[in-house]
């Protein structure tokens, strides 16, 4: 079975918003392995579609 991209970020933010350090539940060390399992499944964008997303007039 596999997930979506779309899943993945779901369940990602999910988690991410729980261990957040401004959170109530804080824990740093499960914010930052939740963050690298993350970047493992999906890798951040390259460096020349962030630069051209950051350039767009909205």
């Amino acid at each position: 079975m596999s997930a979506r991209e779309a899943d993945i970020r779901a369940a990602w933010r999910k988690k991410a918003k729980f261990f957040h350090p401004d959170s109530p539940y804080a824990n740093i060390n499960a914010f930052m392995q939740a963050k690298a399992a993350f970047e493992t499944l999906i890798p951040p964008a390259p460096q020349a579609y962030r630069v051209r997303a950051g350039s767009r007039i909205f």
